[in-house]
C-alpha cells in the first residue's frame, strides 16, 4: 500500500468520500488486517498512469477464495474519477480471473445508484438509503425558509433554552492536546445514548481505530467533532468529517438527561448550518433512513450489497466458515414474502452451507 500512496491520495480525492482516503484504509488494515492477505490491484491507462485502485483483501479461502473491500465503512468503491469507473469495473471483473485469484467478490455498500452491479457481473442482494442535503448554493436562511414555521420556531427555542436556561456551550474540537479526551467523551456519550442497542462502532478495537483516525483527520483538516458542554463536562457530541467539499455525519451521542431538550437536533442543525455557511456542497447523512434525516434531506443515494463470481461454484457439504447474510427474495405471484439466509462466502442457502 505504501508504494502507491501518492496515487492513492490523488484518486481518493477524485472518488470523493472519506472512506476512500489513505488514512482510513491504512489505519484499518494496520489494526484489523492482521494475518489476512492483501489483494490490492491498480488499473493503468495506456500511458502507464494509475487511474484506479481496487483496495481489496482475501476475506475467506474456503470453500472458495472471496475478496472484500478494505475498511469497515458506510461506503465502498474503487478509487477512481467518474470518467474512469468503467475501467475500474472491468478491473474488478478481471481480478476474479486467473489461477490463484479470488473467485468471488463480496462488495458491500457500493452506491447502487451508480450501477456497479451489471459492469462487474454481480447480483444486487439488498440496498439501503443514504439521505443527502444538497445546499445548492443557497444560504442557510433560504434552506430553513422551506421548512414549516413550527419546526423553525421549535428549533430556535430549543437552542436558546439550552444556552440560556441550562448553561450549555458548544465547542468545535480542534486542539490536538485535547482530541483524545474529546473522542473518549464521544465514546461515552454514544454508549449513554444507545445503551444495549449500540452497534459497538465505538467500542474496543473500533474505538481505538476512530481515535487514530481522528488524529490523522485533524492534521489534514477533515475532523468535525462538536461537543456540547455544561460546566465543562461534555453532555453531547457530534462526529463527522469535511472531505471533498462535503460534510459527512458519522455518529454522535448525548446524556439521556437531555432527551427532552432536543439536544441532538440542535447539534445536528448547528453542524448543518456551519457546513452551509462555510460553502460545503452537500451534507451527507450516510447510511440509515431515520426520520430525522429526511426532515432535512433533499435526496439520497442507495448503498447496495453486491455479489459477483467468475463461475458457478458448488459448495461442498461441509460447514461453511462464512457468516450468514439475510436479504429478501421477491416473492412469486400469490406467495408470501419470505426471508432467505445466504452465506456471504458461497452465496448458497443455509441448508447448503450447513452453517
Amino acid at each position: 500500500m505504501e508504494s502507491i500512496r501518492q496515487d492513492w491520495d490523488r484518486l481518493a480525492l477524485a472518488t470523493g468520500h472519506p472512506f476512500a482516503t489513505w488514512e482510513w484504509n491504512s489505519l484499518w488494515w494496520e489494526r484489523f488486517g492482521r494475518d489476512r492477505e492483501l489483494y490490492l490491484h491498480t488499473c493503468r491507462d495506456a500511458g502507464g498512469e494509475v487511474v484506479a485502485i481496487l483496495p481489496l483483501y482475501v476475506a475467506a479461502r474456503r470453500p472458495v477464495r472471496v475478496a472484500r473491500f478494505i475498511g469497515y465503512a458506510d461506503m465502498h468503491t474503487p478509487l477512481c474519477a467518474l470518467e474512469d469507473r468503467p475501467l475500474a469495473a472491468a478491473g474488478l471483473r478481471q481480478v476474479l480471473r486467473g489461477r490463484g485469484s479470488c473467485r468471488m467478490l463480496y462488495a458491500e455498500r457500493m452506491p447502487a445508484d451508480e450501477h456497479w452491479a451489471a459492469p462487474i457481473g454481480g447480483t444486487t442482494l439488498n440496498s439501503g438509503q443514504c439521505p443527502v442535503l444538497d445546499f445548492g448554493g443557497r444560504s442557510w436562511d433560504e434552506i430553513m425558509a422551506e421548512k414549516k414555521r413550527k419546526m423553525r420556531g421549535n428549533l430556535r427555542r430549543a437552542e436558546a433554552k439550552l444556552i440560556s436556561d441550562h448553561g450549555v456551550e458548544f465547542r468545535l474540537a480542534d486542539d490536538p492536546e485535547r482530541i483524545e479526551d474529546d473522542m473518549h467523551a464521544l465514546f461515552r456519550l454514544h454508549a449513554l445514548r444507545w445503551g444495549n442497542e449500540t452497534t459497538g462502532v465505538f467500542e474496543g478495537e473500533r474505538a481505538r481505530f476512530h481515535l487514530d483516525f481522528a488524529f490523522a483527520a485533524l492534521e489534514r483538516g477533515w475532523l468535525r467533532l462538536w461537543l456540547a458542554e455544561k460546566q465543562g463536562e461534555a453532555v453531547g457530541a457530534w462526529y463527522g468529517w469535511r472531505y471533498a467539499g462535503s460534510e459527512w455525519f458519522f455518529g454522535g451521542g448525548r446524556d439521556r438527561l437531555f432527551d427532552n431538550l432536543s439536544l441532538g437536533s440542535v447539534m445536528l442543525v448547528r453542524a448543518m448550518r456551519a457546513a452551509c455557511e462555510d460553502g460545503m456542497r452537500t451534507f451527507e447523512f450516510l447510511s440509515g433512513d431515520e426520520a430525522y434525516k429526511w426532515r432535512f434531506a433533499t435526496g439520497g443515494s442507495r448503498p447496495g450489497l453486491f455479489g459477483a463470481r467468475e463461475r458457478p461454484v458448488r459448495a461442498p457439504r461441509t460447514r461453511c466458515r462464512g457468516g450468514i447474510s439475510g436479504f429478501r427474495r421477491p416473492p412469486a405471484t400469490g406467495q408470501a414474502d419470505r426471508r432467505v439466509k445466504r452465506c456471504p462466502t458461497c452465496f448458497n442457502s443455509r441448508s447448503v452451507c450447513r452453517r
